[in-house]
């Protein structure tokens, strides 16, 4: 092949499909590496301003009392 038509080689199909599987993978991996870490920030953020799941609870079983 020359060396202008190895630039446009093609890949075949299962090269590709298994380049898209390993995409795929990695998406998977960094939603939950996403989800993990905001989590982890959430957690740390309540800890610093001293929020608990009590405070939450009082405060909507106070609402509905009000009602």
């Amino acid at each position: 092949l020359t060396p202008n038509q190895q630039r446009y080689k093609l890949k075949s199909y299962d090269e590709l499909k298994s380049e898209m599987e390993s995409i795929a993978q990695q998406m998977v991996e960094a939603k939950k590496n996403y989800c993990a870490n905001a989590l982890k920030e959430e957690k740390l953020f309540c800890n610093e301003i001293g929020f608990t799941s009590w405070t939450l609870k009082s405060s909507l079983s106070e609402g509905r009392k009000q009602k």
